[in-house]
């Protein structure tokens, strides 16, 4: 029969992740801070509702790398080094985010071109150097690779400044 603390962990498990999925450390760090302002609730225990929440399949971290990926490269648009970056700072293993976007199709250069072709307007106060810049810099913050900033710069700028330099 399961103990009361355990009900406990449970319970809020299933809560937050009714609200937002998690991955296995995030949810681990989850638990433990609640379990350390509950008293009566072992660390062991936690370890059992995550095994718990995985056989049930509300934690899946290779399904999350996949999905992840998928939703920033269509939702807010990010380049790989970003959205492996950030997969990181949740708690994944490096091999793990490797192996997961591998199956996923993830053009940057039309995301980046998209991107940048969205975000051109706001520069043509300056020259044609300095707007050159600026997207070579709004991209790399976006953690695009260095191809394909290069590419949707020059297909932008190709395509939609010929006429406006001075």
């Amino acid at each position: 029969m399961p103990s009361t603390s355990y009900e406990k962990l449970i319970r809020y498990a299933f809560n937050i992740v009714s609200r937002k999925r998690y991955t296995e450390f995030e949810m681990n760090k989850k638990l433990t801070q609640y379990s350390k302002k509950r008293a009566g609730i072992e660390d062991g225990e936690v370890e059992i509702v995550i095994k718990r929440l995985i056989e049930l399949k509300y934690l899946n971290d290779k399904q999350f790398v996949i999905d992840y990926a998928n939703e920033r490269s269509k939702i807010r648009p990010r380049g790989l080094n970003l959205i492996k970056r950030e997969l990181r700072m949740k708690g994944l293993d490096k091999e793990l985010i490797d192996n997961g976007l591998r199956s996923v199709d993830i053009d940057e250069q039309s995301i980046a071109t998209d991107l940048l072709s969205k975000k051109m307007q706001r520069w043509r106060a300056h020259d044609y150097p300095k707007q050159r810049l600026k997207a070579y810099q709004f991209l790399y913050s976006r953690g695009f690779n260095r191809d394909a900033i290069y590419s949707a710069v020059e297909s932008c700028y190709d395509r939609f400044s010929s006429q406006d330099r001075i």
